[in-house]
């Protein structure tokens, strides 16, 4: 499957006007950063990206295996961004904490949880250099 997403640059703050199909988001920076603080800065969308994948490939394998039996499934996370001398900025560290409830007894529970991780395209997709620490 190939994406295709187009993103135009506004002359407000440092907003970013994207079209996603036929959905259109926006992307700013923090009042302090000189952005209008309209709407999620980039990192906060890649960890957004991150906990509906994450989400989604909960639900889809609950779904192909209704013996999980899932009643809750939520994913809070947070994000080190790291400064470097040359002003140049990464993403360091993911914490990801995960609430899940399920039918499943608790050695079988993580077995499904260490899937979910697996199979979510993002965590996948990500630097192998950023330090994902995941707790459920």
């Amino acid at each position: 499957m190939t994406y295709q997403i187009k993103s135009v640059l506004k002359d407000v703050g440092y907003q970013v006007r994207t079209q996603i199909g036929e959905h259109v988001i926006l992307a700013d920076e923090p009042l302090k950063a000189g952005g209008t603080d309209a709407a999620p800065n980039p990192v906060q969308y890649l960890l957004a990206a991150l906990n509906s994948c994450l989400s989604i490939t909960a639900k889809s394998m609950a779904r192909k295996h209704p013996e999980i039996g899932l009643k809750k499934f939520e994913v809070t996370t947070s994000a080190l961004v790291k400064r470097a001398p040359d002003k140049t900025s990464k993403v360091a560290e993911i914490n990801v904490h995960f609430e899940v409830e399920t039918e499943l007894a608790l050695a079988d529970q993580q077995h499904f949880m260490r899937s979910v991780i697996k199979y979510c395209t993002i965590h996948s997709s990500l630097d192998p250099a950023i330090e994902i620490n995941f707790e459920f």
